[in-house]
């Protein structure tokens, strides 16, 4: 038994599962207005099985393909060792596991997303297919454009439109314009998520002259500048859409996380101008509870990387709480 789940914890490792909390928190949306509408809560529930296999699939055939990648330019002589950030392929440099077994573990999760959707495609037809043949090829060349400094751009599609307007679907067999608009603000906001991480890392990519949206904004402040672009896009896009009456003012509840984004925009500029400097938490950072036995240097770097998280966290449950507030009131 004590066997088993080490090995159980070692592929969680593996299939990075803490990154699942985006996309659940991504289905819950579309979900709850899928039962506001009298939707099959046994399909969504389908659908959340459908998204987890996807996600966990894709981050393992990255990292497989990126260690693929990795070992083919160290036997042509263009690099004398592997060089990934801290925790990337960590499972197979630490013998763990080996790369077949990614790919195959990456092949089955696949498979069990795909007989999902062939599912769904048996009830709906043939109008689900665009939702799902987009997801599924922009999963399968995630680790090629995300060497072309694409990765948030994919994210942004996939965890908004296509994974919004799919969990619905599934549920209700129609489309709604309300799901497709906030979408595209929570999208924004997992973009943001993604594009914080490689501000952080951004010193550590332009070392080893990997590409990422940040890199392609040439400086720090660029990329910091960017971010608050796209985090001010989801804040204007509920407010468009309030005002054109295309969403109930309830929405603008949205606002009350504005705080959190202030608070990573200040962090973030002390990051840029002083990076050893400690990081003093407050309210309005979100949760950033972190363990006792951590450097101040990861204590800092992990704060800087939970103030985004909480602001995606804190917006999507106001969006929530709208979705209960416009359908019952």
């Amino acid at each position: 038994m004590h066997s088993f789940f080490q090995i159980f914890n070692v592929w969680l490792l593996a299939l990075r599962a803490y990154s699942l909390p985006i996309s659940i928190m991504s289905w819950f949306v579309p979900f709850l207005f899928g039962l506001f509408q009298k939707g099959n809560i046994f399909y969504g529930i389908i659908s959340l099985i459908g998204i987890i296999t996807l996600h966990l699939a894709t981050n393992l055939f990255d990292d497989a393909i990126d260690y693929t990648r990795e070992m083919k330019q160290i036997e042509k002589g263009i690099k004398k060792e592997i060089n990934f950030q801290e925790g990337k392929c960590s499972c197979i440099l630490e013998g763990k596991l080996n790369l077949k077994q990614y790919y195959f573990v990456s092949f089955l999760l696949f498979s069990i997303s795909l007989i999902i959707a062939i599912f769904f495609i048996s009830l709906y037809g043939k109008d689900l297919l665009y939702i799902i043949v987009p997801s599924a090829i922009l999963c399968i060349l995630y680790p090629l454009l995300g060497c072309l400094g694409l990765g948030e751009l994919i994210v942004a599609i996939i965890f908004s439109p296509l994974l919004y307007l799919g969990v619905f679907y599934t549920m209700c067999g129609f489309y709604s314009l309300e799901i497709l608009l906030i979408s595209f603000s929570t999208g924004l906001l997992s973009v943001a998520v993604l594009h914080n991480h490689m501000l952080l890392d951004f010193k550590y990519d332009e070392e080893n002259r990997k590409i990422t949206l940040c890199r392609l904004c040439k400086t720090e402040r660029n990329a910091l500048l960017l971010l608050i672009f796209i985090i001010s896009l989801a804040y204007i896009n509920i407010i468009l859409s309030v005002f054109i009456k295309e969403l109930s003012p309830y929405f603008l509840i949205t606002l009350l996380s504005l705080p959190t984004a202030i608070m990573l925009y200040k962090t973030m500029v002390i990051h840029i101008n002083n990076p050893q400097e400690e990081v003093k938490t407050n309210f309005f950072m979100g949760n950033t509870k972190i363990k006792h036995n951590v450097t101040r240097e990861q204590r800092n770097f992990l704060i800087k990387f939970l103030i985004v998280r909480n602001l995606l966290s804190i917006f999507t449950l106001l969006i929530c709480i709208a979705v209960v507030l416009s359908k019952i009131l």
